[in-house]
């Protein structure tokens, strides 16, 4: 097992990470957070997949453990599924002593979080990420949100967890598509940031599933995100490098619409983007541009989209959490291994850049 901590002022909170550890270090946290009431919130998939799981794990805890089974799946993460959250809570007379356990990948632990931070104006939560993606973004740092149909996590707050369980024996049912997906937040942690972490992968494959290499790579992805969040918890400056592809990736899943595209593959594709931008701006060495587009094919979903213009390219980027006024702070690579932030990127830039990236790249993402 790899153990790292978050310190945040005023506060810290550890992560855990291996294969076979849940059963010792969930009911360890759960007993320091001296709660006798457990609501766990988990999607339909893991109720069949794993049922009861958290239930039997803290059923020598000494506390009550109520489950809440929400729809799975991307399209499903909105404020009406919320209310579902807030609906069980009020049905099992969760007050402010209530533990939450977001047990799925990250749509779960969005929703989660977030009903634990508005939920009697605040409730603690513990994650426990069950998919790759989860494991190396949503459950560190803190993030939470809904979509809304006009953007994607708009409407959220920061929520840091007390605790997080990355138990690498849920990896072993994900499909391969959900581990590549997930695999793409991975690489990006050292592509904005640790060069010699993005070449470590470099010499390992994804599947089949090595466990030692996996804990290895989730601990260092998760140490260099966790590192971001303490220096800019809220995103005031750096964190916003976390952001890499994310500007065309959100744009990539609200107009597909939610749910068709992972994260991770519309993120991938972004990130791909973001790197092909940062060459042809003569920021990234052509040489680097050429190995992490190899790397990131390797692992990308063909992405098509219909009907998209300027207008439409205009509206979901500047509705973005990242866009100001007429432009947006756009994530290019100086280096592999180094990010920096463009500031208030001219959105008809990043549109002729986008077409030229389609029309040379259309097994990446195609126009229709």
């Amino acid at each position: 097992m790899n153990s790292l901590q978050v310190n945040l002022p005023g506060r810290e909170y550890d992560i855990d990470i291996g294969l076979n550890i849940l059963e010792k270090q969930l009911p360890e946290a759960v007993l320091r957070n001296g709660t006798d009431h457990v609501v766990v919130v988990t999607n339909t998939t893991l109720q069949e997949l794993y049922p009861a799981c958290i239930f039997d794990v803290l059923a020598d805890s000494g506390v009550r453990v109520s489950t809440c089974v929400l729809p799975d799946g991307e399209q499903y993460k909105n404020l009406e599924t919320l209310s579902l959250v807030f609906d069980f809570l009020m049905n099992v007379s969760a007050n402010r002593k209530t533990l939450l356990v977001a047990f799925g990948g990250g749509v779960i632990g969005d929703m989660a979080g977030f009903a634990a931070s508005t939920f009697v104006r605040g409730i603690p939560f513990i994650q426990v990420p069950t998919t790759l993606l989860s494991d190396v973004d949503s459950s560190v740092g803190g993030k939470t949100a809904v979509n809304h149909p006009l953007g994607k996590n708009t409407i959220g707050s920061f929520k840091q967890p007390e605790y997080v369980c990355i138990e690498l024996s849920f990896l072993k049912t994900l499909p391969s598509r959900e581990l590549k997906a997930g695999y793409m937040e991975l690489l990006k942690h050292g592509l904005i940031q640790d060069a010699d972490f993005f070449n470590f992968t470099q010499q390992h494959s994804l599947e089949p599933l090595d466990f030692d290499y996996l804990e290895q790579a989730i601990f260092r992805s998760c140490k260099i995100k966790g590192r971001v969040v303490e220096q800019d918890e809220t995103e005031k400056g750096l964190r916003a490098n976390l952001n890499f592809g994310h500007t065309l990736g959100h744009l990539i899943e609200t107009h597909a619409g939610y749910g068709k595209y992972l994260h991770g593959e519309a993120v991938g594709a972004g990130m791909c983007f973001a790197a092909f931008v940062s060459w042809r701006w003569k920021e990234l060495a052509q040489n680097e541009w050429e190995v992490i587009s190899n790397t990131l094919r390797q692992y990308l979903q063909p992405i098509k989209l219909e009907n998209l213009d300027f207008e439409i390219f205009n509206d979901l980027i500047l509705h973005d959490k990242k866009a100001n006024k007429q432009a947006v702070n756009f994530i290019l690579l100086k280096k592999l291994g180094e990010s920096f932030i463009q500031q208030e990127t001219a959105v008809e830039k990043l549109w002729e850049e986008f077409k030229l990236f389609t029309t040379k790249f259309p097994e990446i993402v195609e126009l229709e």
